[in-house]
Protein backbone atom coordinates (compact mmCIF):
# COMPACT_ATOMS: atom_id res chain seq x y z
CA UNK A 1 0.00 0.00 0.00
CA UNK A 2 1.46 3.36 -0.98
CA UNK A 3 1.59 5.92 1.79
CA UNK A 4 0.76 9.56 1.19
CA UNK A 5 3.23 12.36 1.96
CA UNK A 6 3.33 13.41 5.56
CA UNK A 7 3.80 17.16 5.78
CA UNK A 8 5.07 18.58 9.04
CA UNK A 9 4.97 22.34 9.06
CA UNK A 10 7.38 24.57 10.95
CA UNK A 11 8.21 25.49 13.60
CA UNK A 12 8.63 21.98 14.92
CA UNK A 13 10.01 23.05 18.29
CA UNK A 14 9.75 26.18 20.38
CA UNK A 15 12.17 26.46 23.29
CA UNK A 16 11.14 28.69 26.17
CA UNK A 17 13.76 29.79 28.66
CA UNK A 18 13.14 29.84 32.40
CA UNK A 19 15.15 31.34 35.22
CA UNK A 20 14.83 28.39 37.57
CA UNK A 21 13.44 24.89 37.76
CA UNK A 22 9.83 26.04 37.45
CA UNK A 23 7.20 26.02 34.75
CA UNK A 24 6.43 29.04 32.65
CA UNK A 25 2.68 29.41 32.17
CA UNK A 26 0.88 31.82 29.93
CA UNK A 27 2.26 31.29 26.43
CA UNK A 28 -0.23 32.25 23.74
CA UNK A 29 0.03 32.39 19.98
CA UNK A 30 -1.36 35.19 17.84
CA UNK A 31 -2.28 34.92 14.20
CA UNK A 32 0.52 37.14 12.91
CA UNK A 33 3.24 36.08 15.32
CA UNK A 34 3.88 34.84 18.79
CA UNK A 35 3.14 36.76 21.98
CA UNK A 36 4.94 35.24 24.92
CA UNK A 37 4.19 35.98 28.54
CA UNK A 38 6.68 34.36 30.91
CA UNK A 39 6.46 33.86 34.65
CA UNK A 40 9.33 32.29 36.57
CA UNK A 41 10.84 31.94 40.00
CA UNK A 42 14.32 33.36 40.42
CA UNK A 43 16.86 31.46 42.48
CA UNK A 44 20.47 32.21 43.34
CA UNK A 45 22.02 29.40 41.32
CA UNK A 46 20.47 30.03 37.92
CA UNK A 47 22.07 31.03 34.62
CA UNK A 48 21.16 33.41 31.82
CA UNK A 49 20.57 31.64 28.49
CA UNK A 50 19.96 32.45 24.88
CA UNK A 51 18.71 30.15 22.13
CA UNK A 52 19.40 30.62 18.44
CA UNK A 53 16.63 32.02 16.25
CA UNK A 54 14.68 33.24 19.25
CA UNK A 55 13.95 29.67 20.31
CA UNK A 56 12.20 28.57 17.10
CA UNK A 57 13.77 25.36 15.81
CA UNK A 58 12.62 24.35 12.32
CA UNK A 59 12.41 20.66 11.48
CA UNK A 60 12.32 19.37 7.90
CA UNK A 61 9.26 18.08 6.10
CA UNK A 62 9.23 14.26 5.96
CA UNK A 63 7.01 11.57 4.47
CA UNK A 64 5.18 8.91 6.48
CA UNK A 65 7.69 6.33 5.26
CA UNK A 66 10.39 8.12 7.28
CA UNK A 67 8.86 6.68 10.48
CA UNK A 68 8.76 3.02 9.42
CA UNK A 69 10.94 0.13 8.33
CA UNK A 70 10.09 -1.81 5.18
CA UNK A 71 8.07 -4.29 7.30
CA UNK A 72 6.00 -1.35 8.67
CA UNK A 73 7.54 -1.61 12.14
CA UNK A 74 8.65 1.58 13.87
CA UNK A 75 12.06 2.69 12.60
CA UNK A 76 13.10 4.56 15.77
CA UNK A 77 12.35 4.47 19.48
CA UNK A 78 12.61 7.55 21.72
CA UNK A 79 16.05 6.44 22.94
CA UNK A 80 17.58 5.76 19.50
CA UNK A 81 20.37 8.20 18.81
CA UNK A 82 19.96 9.32 15.23
CA UNK A 83 21.06 12.62 13.76
CA UNK A 84 18.42 15.32 13.88
CA UNK A 85 18.11 19.07 13.49
CA UNK A 86 20.92 20.69 15.52
CA UNK A 87 20.46 23.72 17.76
CA UNK A 88 22.51 25.46 20.43
CA UNK A 89 21.74 26.91 23.82
CA UNK A 90 24.24 29.56 24.83
CA UNK A 91 25.03 30.16 28.50
CA UNK A 92 25.78 33.87 28.83
CA UNK A 93 26.32 34.12 32.57
CA UNK A 94 25.64 32.39 35.85
CA UNK A 95 24.92 34.55 38.82
CA UNK A 96 27.65 32.97 40.94
CA UNK A 97 30.20 34.78 38.79
CA UNK A 98 29.26 38.04 40.50
CA UNK A 99 29.96 36.59 43.96
CA UNK A 100 33.55 36.81 45.09
CA UNK A 101 35.16 33.40 45.44
CA UNK A 102 32.21 31.52 43.92
CA UNK A 103 33.01 28.60 41.64
CA UNK A 104 30.88 26.70 39.18
CA UNK A 105 31.66 23.00 38.77
CA UNK A 106 28.57 21.62 37.03
CA UNK A 107 25.80 22.98 34.84
CA UNK A 108 22.52 21.07 34.89
CA UNK A 109 20.16 21.53 31.94
CA UNK A 110 16.58 20.40 32.38
CA UNK A 111 13.87 20.16 29.74
CA UNK A 112 10.13 19.87 30.30
CA UNK A 113 7.04 19.95 28.09
CA UNK A 114 5.03 23.11 28.57
CA UNK A 115 1.74 21.22 28.26
CA UNK A 116 2.51 17.86 29.88
CA UNK A 117 3.21 14.40 28.49
CA UNK A 118 1.20 11.89 26.56
CA UNK A 119 0.17 8.96 28.71
CA UNK A 120 3.00 6.37 28.89
CA UNK A 121 5.31 8.42 26.63
CA UNK A 122 7.54 10.30 29.05
CA UNK A 123 10.50 10.64 26.67
CA UNK A 124 8.59 12.31 23.82
CA UNK A 125 7.50 15.95 23.78
CA UNK A 126 3.93 15.84 22.57
CA UNK A 127 2.46 17.76 19.67
CA UNK A 128 1.01 21.06 20.92
CA UNK A 129 -0.43 22.07 17.55
CA UNK A 130 -4.21 22.40 17.52
CA UNK A 131 -5.59 23.17 14.04
CA UNK A 132 -4.49 20.58 11.51
CA UNK A 133 -2.35 18.71 14.04
CA UNK A 134 -0.66 15.47 13.09
CA UNK A 135 -1.68 12.59 15.35
CA UNK A 136 0.72 10.39 17.31
CA UNK A 137 3.82 12.38 16.37
CA UNK A 138 5.97 14.36 18.78
CA UNK A 139 9.61 15.27 19.06
CA UNK A 140 12.61 14.01 20.99
CA UNK A 141 15.68 16.02 21.98
CA UNK A 142 19.19 14.62 22.41
CA UNK A 143 22.34 15.99 23.98
CA UNK A 144 25.09 16.19 21.36
CA UNK A 145 27.77 15.61 24.02
CA UNK A 146 26.20 12.49 25.53
CA UNK A 147 24.09 11.17 22.60
CA UNK A 148 21.18 10.53 24.96
CA UNK A 149 17.56 11.66 25.15
CA UNK A 150 17.30 14.68 27.49
CA UNK A 151 14.24 13.06 29.12
CA UNK A 152 14.51 10.03 31.37
CA UNK A 153 11.94 7.21 31.20
CA UNK A 154 10.01 8.80 34.09
CA UNK A 155 9.89 12.20 32.36
CA UNK A 156 12.50 13.87 34.54
CA UNK A 157 15.41 15.67 32.94
CA UNK A 158 18.94 16.40 34.08
CA UNK A 159 21.77 16.80 31.57
CA UNK A 160 24.93 17.53 33.56
CA UNK A 161 28.07 19.13 32.14
CA UNK A 162 31.33 19.23 34.08
CA UNK A 163 32.63 22.81 33.79
CA UNK A 164 35.15 22.77 36.64
CA UNK A 165 38.51 24.38 36.08
CA UNK A 166 38.45 27.72 34.32
CA UNK A 167 35.88 29.92 36.04
CA UNK A 168 34.51 31.06 32.66
CA UNK A 169 34.60 27.67 30.91
CA UNK A 170 30.84 27.35 31.18
CA UNK A 171 30.19 30.42 28.96
CA UNK A 172 29.78 28.73 25.60
CA UNK A 173 27.32 27.01 23.27
CA UNK A 174 25.83 23.70 24.36
CA UNK A 175 24.71 21.60 21.42
CA UNK A 176 21.55 19.54 21.14
CA UNK A 177 19.54 18.06 18.28
CA UNK A 178 15.91 17.18 17.76
CA UNK A 179 13.90 14.88 15.51
CA UNK A 180 10.37 13.55 15.11
CA UNK A 181 9.16 10.51 17.03
CA UNK A 182 5.98 8.55 16.42
CA UNK A 183 4.05 7.07 19.34
CA UNK A 184 1.37 5.22 17.39
CA UNK A 185 -0.27 5.25 13.96
CA UNK A 186 0.44 8.65 12.49
CA UNK A 187 -1.67 11.00 10.44
CA UNK A 188 -0.38 13.90 8.39
CA UNK A 189 -0.52 17.43 9.71
CA UNK A 190 1.30 20.04 11.76
CA UNK A 191 3.72 19.25 14.58
CA UNK A 192 4.81 21.87 17.10
CA UNK A 193 6.15 21.23 20.58
CA UNK A 194 6.63 23.87 23.27
CA UNK A 195 9.54 22.95 25.50
CA UNK A 196 10.80 24.68 28.65
CA UNK A 197 14.54 24.68 29.29
CA UNK A 198 16.32 25.73 32.48
CA UNK A 199 19.93 25.69 33.63
CA UNK A 200 21.18 25.74 37.20
CA UNK A 201 24.69 25.27 38.55
CA UNK A 202 26.42 23.73 41.50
Amino acid sequence: MQQSPFNLHQPGLVLLIGLAGSTLPGVSQAGSGMDVSLTANIVNNTCRLSVENGGDIYLPTVTRDWFYNSDKSDRLSPTDDEAGTPFTIHVDDCYASTTEGATINHLMFSFAPQNGFWSNHNQVFKNDATAGAAENVGIVIFSDAFKTNVLNSDGTSKVIYDVSGNSDSYIKDYRFYTRYQNVGTITSGVVMSNVLVNVVYE
